[in-house]
Order: structure tokens, then C-alpha cells, then sequence
């Protein structure tokens, strides 16, 4: 399959609007082990690189004091959590999506994100202002996107199922990192 650098942007624009079809198209697709967790190493991997590019533009310090490295496993881990809660959350609600798609879905999802950041930081140059109302673009597209890969993926009839998802889920990820982080002894008052 020969990928060029046109048909990648053009294959993100679609993303973003018609989600819909594009879920279809990755879900029509049969994916190995290896190459979701290639797909997930290439995004992650790229996100440490932009993150290090972005740097030059507005220098800042990494999120939360993290290395390269760690940001690149924290974004790694963060991903099987997500792609795993929106699975298994969309389970009980009736979905009937597979492993293999969920994580297929949420490794593009990155990828769109990364271009949007990327795309964020060029229009950065030109005007920090601008750069705002890209990254609130950014966001909303993301959760359409979102939203329409899940329910596609679970093959819900209706978006509210989806929304029900994505809510539950995020809310469980969001319980279960504060369980974990009371767990090992940080809390919201450390260094107050």
C-alpha cells in the first residue's frame, strides 16, 4: 500500500468530516496484534516529536515534569486505557464492537490530533490568537470524531448510546486514576 504525504491529509480532512464513513472503512479492515501496537508506538513516538518541536515555538516545560521517554509511555498507556474503557463500557450498553477496531479507532484518532496540534503550532507562529481558536476547533471536531467512531465501532442506533460511552467511561478512567493516585499516596494537596 503506497501512502503518500497528500493522500495521509486527505484521508484526516475526511476524518473530520464524515467520521462516519471513515470508521466504516477502518472497521471493514482486519488488523494483526502487531500492527495495533506499531500504529500505537508510530503515534506515541510522533507526539514526543512534536511535543520536542513545539518546544522551539513556545518553549515549555514538559507536561507534569515528564522525560521524552516517559511522556511517550504515559501517551501510550493512556491510549490502551482509553481504547480498553470505551470497549468494555460500550459492552454493557449493547455494543458490539471488537478489540482489535476499538484500538484501530483510537490510534487514529491520535493521528488526527497530531496533525491538529501540529497545524495548531504553524498557525502559532503567525498569531497566538488564531492558535486558540484552532485548538478550540481542534477540540470539538475530536469529540465529533469521537463520538461518530464510537458509535460506528458499537454499532449503536442512536448517538445517546455513544454519548452514555464516552461519558461512563471517561468518568470510570478519571475514579480509577484518582483511586490509583490516593493508592500510591498523591493527592490534590501535595506541595500546598
Amino acid at each position: 500500500m503506497n501512502i503518500t504525504i497528500s493522500s495521509f491529509l486527505a484521508a484526516i480532512w475526511t476524518t473530520i468530516i464524515d467520521p462516519a464513513k471513515v470508521a466504516r472503512q477502518i472497521m471493514a479492515r482486519r488488523y494483526t496484534r502487531g500492527t495495533l501496537w506499531t500504529g500505537l508506538a508510530l503515534v506515541s513516538i510522533v507526539s514526543v516529536i512534536l511535543l520536542r518541536l513545539l518546544y522551539f515555538v513556545a518553549p515549555v516545560a514538559m507536561p507534569m515534569g515528564f522525560t521524552p521517554n516517559l511522556y511517550g509511555l504515559v501517551m501510550a498507556s493512556v491510549l490502551v486505557i482509553l481504547t480498553f474503557a470505551l470497549y468494555l463500557t460500550g459492552q454493557v450498553f449493547g455494543g458490539k464492537a471488537t478489540f482489535p477496531h476499538s484500538f484501530a479507532i483510537i490510534i487514529w484518532l491520535e493521528a488526527v490530533a497530531l496533525v491538529i496540534r501540529a497545524v495548531q503550532a504553524i498557525v502559532y507562529l503567525i498569531s497566538p490568537v488564531m492558535a486558540s481558536y484552532v485548538s478550540i476547533f481542534g477540540i470539538v471536531a475530536l469529540l465529533w470524531i469521537l463520538l461518530n467512531f464510537v458509535k460506528q465501532v458499537h454499532r449503536f442506533e442512536s448517538f445517546g448510546r455513544a454519548v452514555l460511552t464516552i461519558v461512563v467511561a471517561i468518568g470510570g478512567i478519571g475514579f480509577g486514576f484518582g483511586f490509583f493516585m490516593t493508592l500510591i499516596g498523591i493527592s490534590a494537596g501535595v506541595g500546598l
